[in-house]
């Protein structure tokens, strides 16, 4: 049996001026991210420092990084009636950037190329 890979669910976000709270979003999500063992990495904090190493980043982006145990523990959030119920939270808050979710690397069968 194959170790699944652990899945990154990645988003950046703008949080418009006079923007409103989103700390209810931030509560309402904790538990559902625990129910399907989410973990919040990076959080997208205005005073956070970010080094811009190569290509552009558009200014006041707000970044944030979660990790799952796999991509079915992820989507499980991403999709979950829970998640759905409260997902507004955020959306009435912040106009998002992007959002992805992505696999890590085998690198048991990763080959240079």
């Amino acid at each position: 049996m194959s170790e699944k890979l652990a899945a990154y669910l990645v988003c950046s976000s703008f949080m418009p001026e006079g923007h409103g709270s989103i700390i209810p979003y931030g509560e309402a999500a904790h538990p559902i991210l625990d129910k399907y063992q989410g973990e919040l990495l990076v959080a997208g904090e205005s005073d956070q420092f970010m080094d811009f190493l190569e290509g552009d980043w558009k200014e006041n982006a707000k970044f944030t990084l979660f990790k799952f145990p796999s991509m079915e523990h992820l989507k499980g959030f991403w999709y979950s009636e829970e998640y759905q119920a409260i997902k507004h939270l955020r959306i009435e808050n912040t106009a998002p950037n992007f959002t992805f979710a992505v696999n890590a690397v085998d690198m048991s069968k990763w080959e240079p190329v």
